[in-house]
């Protein structure tokens, strides 16, 4: 083995090992930052559907909202409009029949 292939060697598992951190380090910086909004959510009583609104200015002009066509989660819902969020992908990746997921009308008399 030369020694430009062991030098390579060498860096891909300095490679490999610093994604391992970096990855270990993501997860834990993640559930602080969790820790810290789900606080603050708490100590200000915000919900979901306030951060929802992504900063409109109250007063403005109400524009008309997609309704929710398919739900995976509470996190995880799609209008069936615009581009397929990441979990939509991954099911059709997986060859599962998206149809599954439609949120069923609720019929109000």
């Amino acid at each position: 083995m030369s020694v430009y292939m062991t030098k390579l060697k060498e860096i891909k598992s300095q490679i490999a090992e610093l994604q391992k951190e970096a990855g270990e380090t993501f997860k834990r910086d993640k559930k602080a930052a969790i820790a810290d909004i789900t606080s603050k959510m708490f100590a200000y009583n915000i919900s979901i559907p306030e951060l929802q609104k992504r900063g409109k200015a109250a007063g403005s002009a109400s524009s008309t909202s997609t309704p929710i066509k398919y739900r995976k989660s509470e996190y995880e819902y799609w209008g069936g409009r615009g581009p397929k969020p990441k979990w939509v992908k991954e099911v059709e990746e997986k060859g599962e029949n998206l149809e599954v997921y439609r949120v069923q009308e609720q019929i109000t008399q």
